[in-house]
């Protein structure tokens, strides 16, 4: 072995620089050779300039950094380069460790990146990898799929492997051992996202309030929605809109009050002539079963206090009340006088400080003829049209759409979207300013034809009127509404599921 150069002559960054003979250098690897014109241009700075960095060897004398300064010395005939000595002995025994440790099929998917992301920084500090930031394809350095196929992986795997290194250190700490991490899709998966949402998964987990990572996941992602509930109700951030809106949501509750509120609704005599019952079992269920629990959300989390709001085809009322209920402002109309009647009286008498909130219109809600000449009136729209034939039997009532034939029907919700577009404001997409326009829509409606998928026309429709889907959120029916909902469908011969679908779009002039 070749003997360590002696004479220090300066110190640079708290290392010992040594000029050593140019001769002596070695590399270790077979580098790739770079162009002679960029040897050449770094060979004129040197010579004017002088060598701003030394190059760095270990301790028999093999290149660690430095691969075109050493080669521009030469060119320029220097017999000597100064040159930073490091001992290389710990590296390397600790990067056997590592890879010793890299072959056991013991480590988690958290414990392999991180001997991963190890060997790595073993590796740059040995001049082998190029560090973060640095072309390692003109240098030369060993690559990428080179690193995979040593420890027997492919690229992708390898990659995939090393992503989980971007967990928040204290998620790493948490999980690291436990069950969970022995799955790398879902580290991967929880490494894209933010580190409060890390943590509040990572958290949901250890506590072992949800024993899968899916659910930890969704509940988590949830809470971060309700954190977003603030001055604009909706962050907009795509990862975000486009993760959880499309999983079936289970919401809390409605207030007490507001539920006995929608029952004052549903239980009046003065419509008994629109109900009827289906049997469920041994039990009879009325048609008019209203649950507060959806629109309360709706409501709550689309818009915020003061809001002016649109209930076109009101029914029964349930957006109505939960608008008053949380402080906002709202205008109801429908095709039933009875409803309209109703809802009046119940608002009347039940928020007595808010006249000034609420009117009610006995009207179509699809012509809209009020404000046939207005523009961005509203702050939002929430309404629930009718998609399944003849379920309510609103009498003669030409403006019931719900007694329509399919063309006929969505010749009627084009005529809607077009209104809707006009009357609802602007949406920012830079300032943040959310107006929505959300419509509940069922899972099927009866044709001549079969089947027609309400989602799919809904939206196609919405495109055609400029309106940018923004959320799609489906309403899990987990009450009798929802067994009621499963019973009517499988008797008419519609798609049977208990939910429906929450279709959010906006306006924007430019995104």
């Amino acid at each position: 072995m070749t003997s360590s150069p002696t004479e220090v002559i300066s110190l640079h960054e708290d290392l010992q620089v040594t000029e050593i003979d140019v001769s002596k250098i070695k590399t270790r690897f077979r580098l790739r050779t770079p162009k002679d014109e960029k040897i050449v241009e770094l060979a004129e700075s040197i010579k004017l300039c002088g060598l701003i960095n030394p190059v760095t060897i270990d301790s028999e004398y093999f290149l660690l950094a430095g691969f075109h300064r050493w080669k521009s010395y030469i060119h320029l005939g220097y017999k000597t380069i100064p040159a930073v000595i490091k001992d290389t002995s710990r590296l390397r025994g600790e990067l056997i460790e590592v890879e010793e440790n890299l072959s056991r099929v013991e480590l988690d998917a958290i414990e392999v990146a991180e001997h991963i992301d190890r060997r790595e920084q073993i590796l740059s500090d040995l001049g082998i990898r190029m560090k973060n930031g640095g072309n390692q394809y003109s240098s030369g350095m060993i690559t990428t799929p080179e690193l995979a196929k040593q420890l027997g992986m492919s690229g992708r795997t390898y990659r995939m492997k090393r992503e989980v290194i971007n967990l928040n250190p204290e998620v790493r700490d948490l999980l690291k051992g436990t069950e969970f991490a022995k799955n790398l899709g879902d580290m991967v998966k929880l490494s894209q996202q933010s580190d409060d949402l890390q943590l509040r998964i990572a958290n949901h987990l250890i506590t072992g309030r949800y024993r899968t990572f899916k659910r930890a996941f969704t509940i988590a992602s949830l809470s971060k929605w309700d954190a977003r509930r603030g001055d604009r109700g909706v962050d907009f951030n795509v990862k975000e809109r486009w993760g959880i809106p499309q999983s079936i949501m289970s919401f809390k509750k409605a207030g007490v009050h507001l539920q006995d509120l929608v029952d004052l609704v549903n239980k009046s005599e003065g419509i008994e002539t629109s109900k009827r019952k289906v049997h469920f079992g041994s039990s009879e269920i009325p048609n008019y079963m209203m649950m507060a629990d959806h629109s309360e959300f709706l409501v709550e989390y689309y818009t915020k206090e003061n809001d002016l709001i649109l209930e076109n085809l009101m029914g029964r009322g349930s957006i109505v009340l939960a608008s008053l209920y949380q402080n906002r402002r709202v205008v109801g109309i429908d095709c039933n006088q009875e409803n309209v009647e109703k809802l009046q009286e119940v608002c009347t008498k039940h928020f007595p400080e808010q006249l000034d909130d609420f009117e009610f219109h006995h009207a179509d809600g699809v012509a809209l003829e009020k404000w046939k000449d207005q523009s961005e009136v509203f702050d939002a729209c929430i309404s629930d049209p009718p998609y399944v034939m003849k379920a309510e039997n609103y009498g003669v009532s030409d403006w019931d759409i719900g007694k329509l034939d399919q063309d006929e029907y969505f010749h009627r919700i084009d005529e809607l979207f077009s209104n809707l577009s006009r009357l609802i404001k602007t949406s920012d997409y830079d300032s943040r300013t959310f107006h929505p326009i959300i419509l509940k829509v069922g899972s099927g409606r009866k044709s001549g034809g079969g089947i027609v998928d309400m989602d799919f026309e809904f939206q196609r429709i919405a495109r055609e009127h400029k309106l940018v889907l923004w959320d799609k959120v489906f309403s899990k029916l987990e009450n009798v509404w929802g067994n009621l909902c499963a019973v009517r469908n499988y008797k008419h011969g519609y798609v049977q599921k208990n939910y429906e679908v929450n279709l959010c779009w906006v306006r924007f002039d430019k995104i």
